[in-house]
């Protein structure tokens, strides 16, 4: 029954509810969206740290084993690494390869693909093949050991390409002239040359000075220029495989990236 005082909502009360009705569906829609999104890309971006851990691992494992290394192309891909078993006498090779479907290696033994090592190496998936986010390169350079104050090396642009680099001294301590267009930062250690006949001269001011030098392009050398005489003055040649790699995971808002960068100094062929 009704009452004939018995009131309903006005329009207004009504419009007033359906309104604040509305700003609560939404609210909580966003607040489960963003849960959504949130919980989407912290999966996504585990799923990028393991990629690039494990492709590190992987190219690094091979890259110290081998005693040839040669990289191709633009990106430095594919990377071939190679070495020959001591007792055996067997070639082994590992030929890892980057392409719009992520990365992958390949084990041959003797110049046969060996189905069982192959197998082994996992298949890299959302390895971004961009050659500025992925790519393998040489770095150059030597450890140096100028054992009298006053021993000194020389680093020399030998070709019109620029390089740049870092001297790093682990014990002692050093002077640095740079002449034509080099530079050299006292406070990072890193120098650049930008023509050929640039030079970096680097001298010992306390004995028993050690470190190392690196070149991102190796269009320079180095060479022992000044020996005072009571212990000789060396420089021991290296090179050094540098893989940066990038993971992408996912599209739109939910996409992540992760990037590492491994270093690995092959061992040298005996």
């Amino acid at each position: 029954m009704i009452h004939k005082d018995q009131k309903g909502f006005s329009l207004l009360e009504l419009l007033i509810a359906i309104a604040l009705t509305g700003i609560v569906v939404s609210a909580i829609t966003m607040a489960i969206f963003q849960t959504f999104t949130g919980s989407t890309r912290s999966t996504n971006h585990m799923v990028a740290v393991r990629q690039v851990q494990e492709a590190g691992y992987w190219v690094s494992l091979y890259a110290y084993m081998a005693q040839g290394t040669e990289i191709t192309g633009d990106s430095g891909f594919p990377l071939i690494l190679d070495w020959i078993e001591f007792d055996s006498g067997e070639r082994h090779e590992v030929v890892f390869s980057l392409n719009s479907s992520g990365l992958r290696g390949k084990y041959y033994v003797d110049g046969v693909l060996d189905e069982e090592k192959t197998g082994k190496i996992p298949a890299f998936e959302v390895i971004n093949p961009d050659k500025t986010k992925t790519n393998c390169k040489f770095s150059g350079g030597s450890a140096f050991s100028l054992p009298d104050i006053g021993d000194a090396f020389n680093i020399t642009g030998e070709e019109e390409t620029p390089d740049n680099g870092a001297i790093i001294v682990s014990e002692g301590d050093i002077s640095v002239t740079t002449t034509g267009g080099a530079t050299y930062d006292a406070d990072t250690g890193e120098w650049t040359t930008t023509t050929a006949g640039d030079i970096i001269t680097v001298t010992a001011t306390s004995s028993g000075t050690i470190g190392s030098w690196t070149s991102e392009t190796q269009a320079a050398t180095a060479g022992i220029t000044v020996d005072s005489g009571v212990q000789s003055a060396t420089l021991s040649d290296c090179k050094m495989l540098i893989f940066t790699v990038t993971a992408t995971v996912g599209t739109g808002g939910q996409q992540t990236e992760e990037t590492r960068i491994y270093k690995v100094v092959p061992k040298p062929a005996s």
